[in-house]
């Protein structure tokens, strides 16, 4: 079916990995012509994909959070109902409790790749969701594009959202400029002074796009390596596994991209899709709209969910109106590990709703979407 160029997938994920999703689906056509000759199955991802981005301050490792909230917080896991980082605090829920942290002492453990990252908001998605800049119980709304827009009327006029324009424009604006233009450029003054070379930063205002993918094409998994993942840079996005054409790179528990055999010779193409080797900002955004922002809430939101429950009532309403074909979400079992998830199920979706605060490969699910 999602050979189909009607069928459309959703995703949802950080900033960083939508990056990485953008970058994938601008050379798809690249890599088709890189192949055709060779005995490879591309493109491994569907042709179309709409892109949800989760506000993002930072991330953590699997494990982090869970060792968190047992450890420090003193909940058995078992009993977590739900977790939330917003401008108040980090909070995990049970059913008869609620404790809150306050954020400097969970970002300590953030991931080292989130403390460079400038976007907080998702620049690169059709549609952005968070709780910055809107009252208590409902979401922040930013859309990008002629088909975000589009679906978000549908889910006014068909009664599942109520919106609002009480936007706190300078409360996003604050935090906006608290990531973009004190933690990240702090953190990329720091990182450069020990001698990191930083090529989403460093090459943010190169926009050579060809001689980057010819470039690319001479590097392999070991250059992906050394430059990206040995210096703790890897945003845990899966789109090098998703576009290595022999299958070459898996993703193991850790959530880390591992080669287990000899790359493919003048290959290069999880060095090319990868966002951290090379943003390429200004091309890769260059068809969206005027973003338009409002306040939002579903109006009958799962328990799970964050603040308004958007996401979870754009993707019922758009796979039970067949729009989307299947939706990649992240899912947690009983101990807070934390998987991505495909599903054409709406109602399987608000046991998934919430955001899980850990780096999965979603992208890598677009291999099995397909």
């Amino acid at each position: 079916m999602l050979n189909d160029p009607s069928a459309q997938v959703v995703i949802v994920g950080n900033p960083c990995q939508i990056n990485g999703l953008k970058k994938v689906m601008a050379l798809t056509k690249e890599f088709q012509e890189f192949y055709k000759d060779r005995d490879t199955d591309y493109p491994h991802w569907p042709k179309r994909v709409f892109s949800v981005a989760v506000f993002c301050m930072g991330n953590f490792s699997p494990k982090t959070i869970p060792t968190y909230v047992e450890n420090n917080i003193g909940l058995p896991l078992e009993k977590v109902t739900k977790m939330n980082i917003s401008s108040e605090g980090f909070r995990a829920y049970t059913d008869k409790k609620i404790s809150l942290r306050k954020i400097p002492e969970l970002s300590k453990y953030l991931r080292g790749s989130c403390k460079q990252c400038t976007d907080f908001i998702g620049d690169f998605a059709d549609i952005s969701v968070g709780s910055i800049g809107s009252d208590s119980g409902w979401s922040t709304v930013i859309l990008r594009t002629k088909q975000a827009k589009d679906l978000f009327k549908k889910l006014v006029t068909q009664d599942f959202i109520e919106v609002s324009k009480n936007i706190h424009s300078e409360d996003l604006n604050n935090t906006i400029d608290l990531k973009k233009n004190i933690i990240a450029k702090n953190s990329i003054k720091l990182a450069q002074e020990k001698g990191f070379s930083l090529p989403f930063v460093d090459l943010e205002h190169d926009d050579d796009l060809e001689k980057f993918i010819q470039k690319g094409h001479k590097k392999d998994f070991m250059d992906l390596e050394k430059e990206i993942l040995q210096p703790g840079f890897c945003v845990a996005c899966g789109a090098c596994a998703l576009v290595c054409p022999c299958y070459n790179i898996e993703i193991l528990e850790d959530n880390r991209p591992y080669c287990i055999r000899e790359c493919l010779d003048n290959c290069g193409c999880c060095y090319i899709a990868c966002p951290r080797t090379h943003s390429f900002k200004k091309i890769l955004l260059k068809d969206q709209e005027e973003p338009e922002i409002f306040a939002a809430k579903a109006k009958n939101p799962s328990p799970y969910s964050q603040d308004g429950g958007i996401i979870t009532a754009l993707i019922a309403y758009n796979l039970e109106n067949n729009i989307f074909s299947k939706a990649i979400v992240a899912i947690a079992d009983s101990r807070w590990r934390v998987y991505s998830f495909i599903t054409n199920d709406s109602s399987f979706l608000k046991t998934t709703a919430g955001s899980k605060y850990a780096s999965i490969p979603q992208l890598y699910g677009l291999k099995f979407g397909r």
